[in-house]
């Protein structure tokens, strides 16, 4: 949905509370980010900002589970083929799904292209609701927390040091470029867990 950090950024800036919710269902980490920065510099309310961003990603896998299990087989195939993920990464998965299903979720969802295949999968495989909402908000909470942490105290931060310089015009753009990089490093970092416990 968005390229960038930047044009997220921009995005919440521009846009009220409601749209920004049903971005963070669609495109979670990097516009509940994008929004805490756009708090730290006064566009957003952070409490508000919070509470959207995990009512959203809950929401998101609620929508992912109920597909998964209304549609079961055809659409998981099609998401498949769409993407060329590996059946025999499939298979994996579904076995650590069933094993265990909070290590399973914390490594879906913080692992695309699998997040949306992975949250499929566990519906198509008919866990109890319960246990998977319960599951869901668990795992939400801290990966919330730290988009959030980022995004509010890393910006603010930057917005400090540069206003302090009297380099003011330049920190949403110094801000951005150095939240990119801590987003693809934490994606790289768990893609590495995944790998060695694959």
């Amino acid at each position: 949905m968005f390229d960038n950090f930047s044009s997220a950024s921009t995005f919440v800036q521009s846009s009220g509370y409601l749209i920004i919710f049903i971005a963070m269902v669609i495109e979670g980490p990097i516009i509940t980010t994008a929004a805490a920065f756009a708090s730290s510099i006064g566009y957003l309310n952070i409490y508000i900002i919070i509470i959207l961003s995990l009512l959203g990603d809950i929401t998101g896998d609620i929508i992912y589970y109920y597909l998964g299990h209304s549609l079961r087989g055809t659409f998981v195939e099609n998401y498949i083929r769409k993407h060329n993920i590996k059946k025999t990464t499939i298979k994996k998965l579904e076995g650590k799904i069933h094993n265990n299903l909070w290590k399973s979720m914390v490594l879906i969802k913080a692992t695309p292209p699998l997040s949306t295949i992975g949250l499929l999968l566990i519906g198509a495989s008919r866990i109890r609701f319960s246990r998977y909402i319960l599951a869901s908000i668990i795992t939400t909470l801290p990966l919330t927390i730290f988009y959030i942490t980022i995004g509010y105290y890393f910006g603010f931060a930057v917005k400090q040091i540069l206003d302090y310089l009297e380099m003011g015009e330049y920190a949403i753009f110094f801000a951005i470029i150095t939240l990119i990089i801590l987003y693809y490093l934490y994606r790289f970092i768990y893609k590495k867990v995944v790998r060695k416990l694959s």
